[in-house]
């Protein structure tokens, strides 16, 4: 990303254009590591955290200005009202769902080309896929609606297995993906290595482990939808505890 925005700076310098800055929109968690990267590998461009009670975006003129999905959501005029050449959307999969507040106000900034950085593969379902590019590139997939008769509900269902096939031909010129067994991908890192670890309980934790099993699958078996998956998230976790 950071060298698509000095070549297409670079460009426009060329042809005499003028050329706008770009907006990455991130985790908070993450903001640090943009500024460390932009300074590392593109030394001489103007790197801007809109992020924070003085935040201001006066002096921005060029490079990147990295704020968070949430200041997004609070300064979404502001925002708007710059110029933008990129918008960038890192952890992309945090506006997965268009009807989130946070993915309203990102598809209301303005820009000359949209880019969504994740690692993240689509997990769920296959109307992930349709939200982000969606945004990145509106009509490619219909409306939601029609993506869901034309593609999800085939795909999803296993009646038209082609189907897969044919999507993956569909978004392969508009996405840019590698796997972690490309030949290249940290040749340095060796292959994974899964080691198993027998914990040893004693009778108390025993006694504590099967009692929480027993009163958190009671209620897992009455509880729907979201209550439940919190319920086994929760079990997870007392049994990390235990």
């Amino acid at each position: 990303l950071i060298a698509l925005q000095l070549h297409r700076a670079e460009q426009a310098a060329e042809l005499g254009l003028p050329h706008g800055p770009t907006l990455v929109v991130c985790p908070a968690s993450v903001i640090g590591n943009w500024e460390r990267e932009v300074k590392r590998f593109a030394p001489g461009a103007e790197v801007h955290r809109f992020h924070g009670p003085r935040r201001s975006l006066d002096t921005v003129t060029g490079g990147f200005v990295i704020t968070t999905y949430a200041t997004m959501v609070s300064s979404a005029a502001d925002l708007g009202e710059i110029g933008w050449d990129l918008v960038v959307a890192d952890e992309a999969q945090n506006v997965k769902n268009p009807r989130t507040k946070a993915a309203r106000v990102l598809r209301s900034i303005d820009g000359l080309a949209r880019l969504a950085l994740t690692g993240t593969p689509v997990e769920n379902h296959l109307g992930e896929l349709w939200a982000i590019l969606d945004w990145t590139t509106p009509g490619l997939l219909g409306s939601v609606e029609e993506f869901r008769t034309a593609w999800s509900r085939p795909i999803e269902s296993g009646r038209e297995p082609q189907r897969a096939a044919e999507l993956a031909e569909l978004v392969q010129p508009f996405v840019l993906r590698r796997r972690k067994t490309d030949p290249g991908i940290a040749p340095e890192l060796p292959p994974k290595i899964e080691t198993d670890y027998r914990a040893h309980l004693t009778r108390e934790q025993v006694g504590l482990y099967e009692a929480t099993v027993r009163d958190t699958m009671a209620e897992i078996e009455q509880a729907e939808g979201m209550k439940r998956r919190q319920l086994v998230v929760t079990m997870l976790t007392r049994l990390k505890q235990i």
